[in-house]
């Protein structure tokens, strides 16, 4: 029995001997990536292109129904439910509402455009399904009392471009390629809405900062100090957004602005102003105003947000059949300590 034993076990050892041997003389040679498969990876990778698009994802996303300003560390008033506790829904007013997106089923495509030799284009396309949920009810003190919840599906379709300029010919295809510059992200429901978005301005006195773009896709900011690059903040700025709309519905938009947000299940959103309102039935211009001022976790020297305008059709939020309809701009920003 020994003897069998001891036969088996140089066997054993023989045999582990060859497999180490041959792993070691013949490594496996990891597959070949492409210029297209190196440049989708790097737009959810580097850090100067994934954190902007990990703001606009995680800044449209309220996880629930919210009051219309909102703060992440703010402290809500009492919220009730008693369904059935008031007779017609119809006259109850909207207090509180919000995404609330079906993270599992979101879809992220990257398609990659070579431009010759020496640059690359991708665009980036994200698909949000979820419900926009409503809550109707009355005011009472310092309780809010939900008679109603009205839940909307919808599908949001989100873009954004990036610029890649090649500053190599490696084996090593991931050293060829350096993100140089970003596009806004536009965002629009599947369901049309009676309004577009004509412009986006934004501003800061203190920095000498004003743009204001019409192309949200084809306006280029620079990663870098150059002219034209990703304006930089310091906490604590104070910082104007100003949005200009097109619309056929004679009832004004509500819009709020979503800025200082870095990850899921922080939001800040605050309502904009009309500001001016011209034209007439069927052809109205409006304009929406906001000033919001800078933030940074204490833990951070450096945050890549995005100051989001986010338009809805008034009847999204205060009618109880009206469908979802929406757009949205989220123009890039630092903010430095």
């Amino acid at each position: 029995m020994r003897g069998a034993l001891g036969y088996v076990f140089f066997v054993s050892v023989i045999v582990m001997a060859a497999v180490v041997g041959c792993s070691s003389n013949n490594p496996v040679t990891p597959a070949a990536q492409t210029d297209q498969q190196v440049l989708e990876q790097q737009v959810t990778t580097v850090d100067s292109v994934a954190g902007f698009s990990t703001s606009d994802e995680a800044s449209i996303d309220d996880n629930g129904m919210k009051d219309p300003d909102y703060a992440g560390i703010a402290k809500e008033a009492v919220l009730n439910f008693r369904p059935g506790a008031m007779p017609l829904a119809d006259s109850l007013q909207a207090l509180r509402w919000g995404r609330v997106i079906d993270w599992a089923s979101v879809v992220r495509t990257y398609t990659v455009t070579m431009l010759g030799d020496t640059g690359a284009l991708v665009l980036i396309t994200k698909t949000f399904p979820g419900t926009f949920w409503v809550g109707f009810g009355t005011l009472a003190g310092d309780s809010v009392v939900i008679d109603t919840i009205v839940k909307k599906p919808f599908v949001e379709i989100v873009n954004r471009n990036v610029l890649f300029r090649r500053i190599g010919n490696s084996s090593d295809k991931s050293r060829n390629w350096l993100p140089v510059a970003i596009s806004l992200a536009q965002g629009k429901s599947q369901m049309p809405a009676a309004f577009t978005i004509d412009s986006l301005e934004v501003s800061d006195i203190t920095r000498g900062y004003d743009t204001a773009v019409t192309d949200p896709l084809s306006t280029w900011l620079h990663l870098g100090l150059l002219r034209g690059s990703i304006p930089r903040f310091v906490a604590g700025d104070s910082v104007t957004v100003r949005v200009t709309l097109t619309s056929v519905d004679d009832s004004a938009e509500i819009v709020v602005l979503r800025h200082s947000v870095l990850t899921r299940g922080l939001i800040n959103r605050v309502r904009m102003r009309l500001v001016s309102a011209t034209g007439g039935p069927g052809n109205y211009t409006r304009v929406y105003e906001r000033t919001f001022r800078t933030s940074l976790p204490a833990i951070l020297l450096v945050g890549r947000f995005n100051a989001l305008v986010d338009v809805f059709s008034r009847g999204t939020i205060n009618s109880l059949s009206a469908p979802f309809t929406n757009e949205f701009w989220a123009s890039p920003y630092i903010v430095l300590r």
